[in-house]
């Protein structure tokens, strides 16, 4: 490709990206922030789902930014012998530039290379909708010479605000206006362009991404047992599973198959597995999984009648929350699930040293919490050894005591709106 046509290239690009930042309203992301901390000139890499809106953060970074899709047709005669000529064009066009941003760079043969090269001048942010095939590229060429980054869909915060509505409960009316925010925000989810356009679109989102993120990418053959598996993992989402139960229902020839798809199929961030908790690693790695969508409204697009159990989607919002916390501020959380003979926990966080416990239960008021959950509760507190463990309700707040031990009821809505840094704290005040 030439200088020229590189600059023409580049221009309709902008002027694309331009209208959409103009069109639509933009919510600043939550990740933003850590990715400041540290933006410098080194590779950054942002991955998560398609349409997760890793483009419009990448490209609203403080500063110039020389902004390039890789996913354009029109880019498809490129290859990495043309970067300097990619360079020359953003020059001429913008006069220089503070960082460079390569959207979907997985689309180009050898493209590690290239960035390998720019990290050294310029923040250089990579974007792309595969983990395992970045990581595995970046993991030879850029070997600990890197950030990295995941976006997930809004969270309930910044769904919030880009309805326009003020996270503050003052009120009674403030808390109902809250809750009706919730209802709709479990629904329909976080996507942002699908808060626009819809079921339709998220259904085409998620055939979007096993066909373009997995199909193409690992050149799976028979599309149709994937598919399979994809929808089975959504249609027991918030459930357990093992590999053997979907080769023997869905009639697999082999494991190790249906292990690829489900790896596949996290790697393009459609599903996400919850390994259960034992102090024992080789057990973690052996023991049953959960499994959870990467967007309840997703879910809700793709599974029949599902919007009517609103506890298995309440605790796959609790989970996506728990890994945005993860992602966005407190990287050395682990996150588990919990089952022995006696009971389940549905999460376990292990933040070094320090554990929290989490149950979640559609309750409403304090006789709806189910008096099984609560003794199992408090009896895998003192298993663990900590103090309180918090049980997340749909609209019950309140507190349980119990030799020494406390379990504090606290409503999802509140739950999503506080900063989980507090989770690790005895004395957070929810």
């Amino acid at each position: 490709m030439n200088v020229e046509e590189l600059k023409r290239i580049l221009s309709d690009q902008w002027e694309t990206l331009n209208e959409k930042l103009e069109r639509e309203n933009i919510v600043e992301r939550e990740l933003r922030e850590r990715i400041l901390e540290n933006f410098k000139p080194t590779a950054h890499v942002i991955t998560g789902p398609r349409r997760g809106g890793k483009s419009v953060l990448s490209a609203t970074l403080p500063g110039k930014a020389l902004y390039v899709n890789f996913e354009d047709p029109a880019m498809a005669g490129f290859s990495i012998g043309d970067y300097k000529k990619l360079l020359q064009a953003g020059y001429e066009l913008l006069g220089g530039f503070d960082y460079i941003v390569f959207d979907e760079v997985q689309e180009v043969d050898g493209w590690e290379r290239m960035v390998s090269a720019l990290r050294e001048a310029y923040p250089t942010v990579v974007t792309g909708s595969n983990a395992r095939l970045l990581s595995r590229e970046f993991s030879t060429y850029l070997t600990g010479r890197y950030l990295s980054y995941t976006l997930l869909p809004f969270s309930f915060r910044e769904f919030l605000t880009y309805k326009g509505l003020k996270p503050e409960v003052r009120t009674t009316r403030d808390e109902a206006r809250i809750k009706r925010a919730l209802l709709e925000y479990i629904q329909r989810g976080g996507f942002p362009e699908a808060l626009d356009f819809g079921r339709e679109y998220l259904i085409n989102l998620y055939n979007d991404i096993i066909t373009r993120d997995v199909v193409v990418r690992y050149g799976i053959r028979n599309v149709r047992e994937l598919k399979e598996v994809a929808f089975y993992l959504f249609s027991n989402f918030s459930g357990r599973f093992t590999y053997n139960k979907i080769k023997n229902l869905l009639g697999i020839g082999n494991v190790e198959t249906v292990k690829n798809y489900v790896e596949y199929l996290e790697s393009a961030y459609l599903v996400f597995e919850l390994p259960k908790f034992s102090f024992k690693p080789k057990e973690v790695l052996r023991g049953d999984k959960k499994v959870y969508a990467v967007d309840t409204g997703m879910v809700n697009a793709i599974v029949p009648k599902v919007s009517e159990n609103i506890g298995r989607l309440m605790e796959n919002a609790v989970f996506l929350e728990l890994l945005r916390l993860k992602h966005y501020g407190k990287p050395g959380v682990e996150i588990y699930h919990y089952r022995d003979g006696k009971g389940e926990i549905d999460f376990v966080l292990r933040d070094g040293e320090k554990t929290a416990l989490i149950q979640v239960t559609y309750a409403s008021g304090e006789e709806d919490v189910a008096p099984r959950e609560l003794e199992n509760l408090f009896r895998v507190v003192g298993l663990f050894g900590v103090k309180e463990g918090t049980v997340v309700t749909w609209e019950y707040s309140g507190e349980f005591k119990r030799n020494g031990f406390r379990v504090r009821a606290v409503p999802l809505w509140r739950w999503l709106l506080n900063p989980h840094v507090k989770l690790f704290n005895l004395e957070a005040d929810f």
